[in-house]
């Protein structure tokens, strides 16, 4: 009797424990309906210095020393290269030379025109020969005068034989070595400052109203609020984007060139729902689809994929708020299966 109870027991329980197992154990998202989403767009820009100069000679000549090198910190008027001025230097003593004998000629001519002119009161060819020393002594100061012209010039040029820097900053990329001859303009040595870096960013026209004044800016994994300096005033004929510049910290330790990457976050007015990138599966001819859980069983539904962020997707369809979906392995799941739900995420909204 007792052996029939006990059989009659596991005929009733058993089919229940088999039909328990054969339920697949999922994890439900919950939907929530929103009216729209914010779309993340990166745009790249690099990094770029306030004061950022090339310098060059504004005369030709033979560069001879360099007394900074790249890399090396300079401030201003700090000199950097110097050219050869020795010829400008002889230039200088033939002058002084000249001026010498000038000034010779000058004294002998006064000398004569102070004796020509009492003479010329008793005497009328004296006057004749005063008007031409008159005439002596204004060529020579005209003389003189070019002289003093062509010094001054010349110490002009020797003092722009040697590269001042024109503000504090760091050496970049030099361009010649010393003993090259190097014609006006010239680019010799790039001079980058320090202090203030900037970033500049081409902008989609589109995009231009989600510009703020402060901005997050991403620079070799670091994160910086920069402040925007200009709105884009002119189009790029080429990306057809605003060229926009934004200011970085004064401590931001970053270098000219490097890549910067900007995170624009933009409202999209267009319902749908989030749900996680994984919940989605391949539909019939190319369609996305998610898994519905109705009443433990798993329902297809055909949606419209509107934007992703890589973790999440915006989506469309004929879905309400509260139902469920499956949340990942919708690899291992199909239609009208009998689901087991043991775990329940969080939904996300904008």
């Amino acid at each position: 009797m007792n052996k029939l109870v006990i059989c009659s027991f596991c005929a009733l329980f058993f089919p229940l424990f088999s039909q328990a197992d054969t339920f697949l154990h999922v994890a439900a998202y919950p939907l929530n309906a929103e009216q729209g989403y914010f779309e993340q767009r990166t745009l790249s820009g690099q990094v770029t210095k306030e004061f950022d100069a090339q310098l060059s000679f504004e005369f030709a000549g033979k560069v001879t020393q360099f007394y900074a090198d790249q890399g090396d910190l300079v401030t201003k008027g700090h000199v950097i290269a110097e050219q050869d001025t020795q010829l400008l230097a002889i230039e200088l003593t033939k002058i002084a030379a000249t001026n010498k004998k000038l000034n010779a000629q000058l004294q002998l001519a006064q000398l004569e025109q102070q004796r020509l002119k009492k003479l010329s009161k008793q005497d009328y060819s004296a006057v004749q020969q005063l008007d031409q020393v008159n005439t002596q002594i204004a060529v020579l100061d005209a003389e003189q005068a070019l002289l003093t012209a062509n010094q001054t010039e010349i110490k002009l040029r020797m003092d722009k034989a040697r590269l001042l820097a024109p503000f504090d900053g760091r050496l970049g990329q030099r361009f010649i070595s010393a003993g090259e001859n190097v014609a006006a303009g010239t680019a010799v040595v790039r001079l980058l400052e320090q202090q203030q870096s900037q970033v500049s960013i081409g902008i989609p026209t589109a995009l231009q109203s989600a510009i703020k004044e402060t901005m997050q800016i991403t620079i070799a994994g670091q994160e910086f609020q920069a402040h925007a300096l200009s709105k884009g005033a002119n189009l790029d004929k080429q990306t057809q984007t605003l060229t926009m510049r934004f200011a970085l910290p004064l401590n931001a330790k970053v270098y000219a060139g490097q890549l910067a990457k900007l995170k624009i976050n933009q409202y999209q007015d267009k319902a749908g729902f989030w749900v996680p990138l994984d919940a989605l599966a391949d539909g019939l001819r190319g369609t996305w689809q998610v898994y519905k859980i109705v009443e433990n069983n798993l329902k297809p539904v055909i949606v419209q994929l509107i934007y992703s962020d890589g973790q999440f997707a915006f989506i469309n369809g004929p879905l309400n708020t509260g139902e469920q979906i499956v949340a990942n392995g919708t690899h291992k799941v199909s239609a009208n299966i009998a689901v087991n739900v043991v775990e329940q995420l969080a939904p996300r909204t904008l």
